[in-house]
């Protein structure tokens, strides 16, 4: 860790506004080169890592503001570049002091986060929905079917009464052919 320290607080003297700007017809503005952004971010992870918020050298990178790094005056690079390179210097005289907090396990992390509850509010709602859904479904499908088969017996069922009719007059004119005689 102090190694990786140490190595920013040398890679810090490489950078200037010389080679972080970019020339326009009104003027020289600054344009982080891909190199400044990575030690950006490595300053960053190693203060985020190290530190509480109730740090000194976390207080002071909070300050950094990474948009001042595109299209400002040297000025203002500078400073907040200074504002970097101050905080890598704090961290030398003071120690690191994040620890592992209670919020800092991962289920209860889990529990606070906003996020988590309303995705799965919103998975809970989805799955009730899609559940009910495909259940009318499968209810109006089997209801469709047996109305279909109701429909079935129902005709076989006016065949059979014309059929019975028909062969109750047959045997109605055949008692009556049988009386006659």
């Amino acid at each position: 860790m102090e190694n990786e320290l140490q190595d920013l607080i040398n890679e810090s003297s490489q950078i200037n506004f010389s080679n972080n700007c970019e020339r326009s017809i009104h003027g020289i503005y600054s344009k982080a080169s891909p190199s400044l952004l990575a030690w950006v971010a490595r300053v960053e992870n190693y203060v985020v890592t190290n530190y509480n918020s109730e740090s000194g050298p976390y207080k002071l990178f909070q300050t950094f503001h990474k948009n001042k790094l595109n299209g400002y005056e040297e000025d203002d690079f500078n400073k907040h570049i200074t504002i970097l390179i101050g905080t890598l210097e704090s961290c030398l005289k003071i120690s690191p002091n994040k620890t592992q907090s209670k919020d800092d396990n991962v289920i209860m992390m889990l529990i606070k986060n906003y996020l988590f509850w309303t995705v799965l509010v919103v998975a809970v709602g989805a799955s009730y929905k899609l559940g009910f859904d495909n259940g009318n479904t499968k209810f109006d499908r089997e209801k469709i079917e047996l109305n279909a088969r109701n429909e079935i017996l129902k005709l076989d069922i006016e065949k059979k009464e014309i059929i019975i009719r028909s062969k109750d007059s047959m045997i109605i004119e055949l008692k009556s052919k049988e009386i006659k005689k």
